[in-house]
């Protein structure tokens, strides 16, 4: 009787063991990894508090690559915005009234989630006041699941930073302090080539002189390395990157001497050789700054750049260092899209995918956001694009689709994004992270 008892205590000890190492008891594990995969990003902070077994598998990058596999992962646009700034109370007297000076406008980082069409807002990676470097530059690092942020001035002094920190969407969220630039400079050039090297070059120092100096970020060993000076100074230049294509390329900007003047040409770093070479006649509108108007995107594995300028959408492609602009398709913007001031940003394919003759076909996506300055109102319908039971701006967020015909071909539509009055402000820089 003894025995059997014992057998029976081991038994369930053992289903007690096993049920805990389960990642859902009762469940088998790929069931529950198919339940958790589903869960929005935005409650993995909340999920790594359950237990050891779901922080150590939410903490994991093989995680997010399931997330992926099964269609699951979401598209996020980040945006370095403004903040809102808070209505001031009335002044007691004319005194206390003189005394009140103006301070310069707050930065954060929001992002809208466009798989779940939500907007919400990142707490800084200072702990004090919560909020990031003005007109910092937000750069992606799909491959580590991460998000950047570069350079620009601080809050306080003005003055151009070297700083640079992470933020690590795995997991929830959480910041890091990476190694910083060895200049401080402002309204420059960056992007990523392949999964680990970071490029930047040009903009301004703290004196407002043009820059030519440029420099590399390695991800993995979290190291900064000086590299050629490029040809000309380029300051609010616009830089890009290509898929399959290791060079890191600048486009336009002006010298010193020359401000608001914008070249029409390019430079080119390519790593193999370890020099620059300058590209004629790559942006042809010396009065417009090609900074927020530009994306790169690959259609048909052809690298294209998109300008987003006035009633046409202007594209070219890349041929080894020949790009020439064709104007392949115009594709009018919405009417109450302000053309002065655009930021546009291109979202990856993901699971948006077709296949057409059994060859996949990717969806293209491109993100665009203008300044309205509208206020909005308490509504159900204040926007008249979407229907909704809070403020929304109702202007500048649209979604650019391509949509592929089963019979070939594709047609272009836009789509308006709801935006929250809270995150109606001019983005000064924008990225895309899959996660």
């Amino acid at each position: 009787m003894g025995q059997a008892e014992s057998s029976a205590e081991n038994y369930e000890k053992q289903q007690q063991q096993h049920q805990q190492k389960q990642l859902i008891p009762g469940l088998p594990d790929e069931i529950a990894m198919d339940c958790l995969v589903r869960v929005p990003h935005q409650f993995h902070s909340n999920m790594k508090l359950v237990c050891k077994s779901w922080k150590t598998l939410i903490m994991h990058p093989s995680f997010y690559k399931e997330r992926r596999r099964s269609g699951t992962a979401e598209h996020m646009v980040c945006l370095i915005q403004p903040l809102p700034i808070p209505i001031p109370s009335p002044p007691q007297n004319e005194t206390q009234s003189s005394k009140k000076t103006p301070s310069p406008p707050q930065y954060g980082l929001s992002i809208y989630n466009a798989t779940h069409q939500t907007w919400h807002r990142i707490m800084g990676p200072n702990a004090n006041t919560g909020h990031i470097p003005m007109f910092c530059q937000c750069v992606p690092l799909p491959a580590f699941g991460k998000l950047m942020l570069l350079g620009g001035w601080d809050p306080k002094s003005l003055e151009p930073v070297t700083d640079v920190y992470v933020l690590d969407f795995i997991g929830g969220f959480k910041w890091k302090r990476a190694a910083s630039m060895s200049v401080a400079r402002s309204f420059f050039a960056c992007g990523v080539v392949g999964d680990s090297m970071v490029y930047v070059a040009g903009g301004h120092d703290n004196q407002k002189n043009a820059l030519q100096s440029a420099e590399v970020y390695d991800v993995n060993a979290d190291e900064w390395r000086v590299l050629p000076p490029m040809a000309e100074e380029r300051d609010e230049c616009q830089g890009f990157t290509w898929e399959g294509d290791s060079r890191f390329w600048v486009l336009s900007g002006y010298s010193t001497e020359a401000q608001g003047r914008f070249r029409s040409d390019a430079e080119c770093y390519d790593p193999k050789t370890g020099s620059w070479s300058i590209i004629e006649g790559v942006w042809p509108f010396p009065n417009v700054s090609p900074r927020g108007l530009t994306t790169t995107i690959t259609i048909s594995n052809q690298n294209q750049l998109w300008c987003f300028l006035g009633g046409q959408q202007f594209k070219q492609s890349s041929d080894n260092n020949e790009i020439l602009w064709n104007v392949l398709k115009s594709v009018q913007l919405p009417d109450d899209i302000n053309v002065t001031s655009l930021c546009v940003t291109a979202i990856g394919q993901g699971q948006n995918q077709c296949c057409i003759n059994n060859h996949p076909q990717q969806q293209q996506r491109i993100f665009v956001m203008s300044s309205s300055g509208g206020r909005g109102v308490l509504s159900s319908s204040n926007c008249g694009e979407c229907e909704c039971e809070c403020e929304c701006e109702g202007k500048g967020a649209y979604m650019l689709e391509r949509e592929i015909k089963s019979k070939g071909g594709s047609i272009y539509k836009w789509n308006h994004v709801h935006t929250p009055v809270a995150f109606a402000s001019f983005p000064y820089s924008a990225s895309y992270i899959f996660i």
